[in-house]
């Protein structure tokens, strides 16, 4: 029997579908691990929370930093609106975190903290009440 390209049959038709399971298939596999150039992959899920603080703050007056303490590092939202997470560093006393080119500092001792960035303190006199 000779093969007809301009004629469907039913063994054409289950040829089609097959082809467009196996196309749709490859498309969803592929496009769940694609990242577009505007979308960002999600930061891993941080341990469970160990501490959680307000630090209320003299300079810039009025302000606060929020944190709450994992394990290994301390996620900041300050009083500005921006948030930070920040891996926990060499310190002498007390907890010191810092970014990697060490231009974001957050200190906590106690019941106490203050931020510099880029060498100058930005927050400072923060204690939780």
């Amino acid at each position: 029997m000779p093969i007809s390209f301009t004629r469907v049959t039913w063994y054409s038709q289950i040829v089609a579908i097959v082809l467009f399971l196996i196309v749709w298939y490859v498309g969803f596999c592929v496009g769940r691990y694609w990242v577009s150039p505007g979308r960002q992959l999600a930061e891993p899920p941080l341990a469970p929370a160990i501490n959680a603080a307000v630090f209320r703050c003299d300079v810039p007056a009025n302000s606060f930093i929020s944190s709450v303490f994992y394990g290994d590092r301390v996620s900041l939202t300050l009083s500005n609106g921006r948030r930070i997470t920040l891996p926990h560093a060499l310190s002498a006393d007390g907890a010191r975190y810092a970014n990697a080119d060490e231009s974001f500092v957050f200190w906590n001792k106690g019941n106490t903290a203050f931020v510099t960035e880029q060498g100058t303190t930005t927050y400072d006199g923060c204690v939780t009440k």
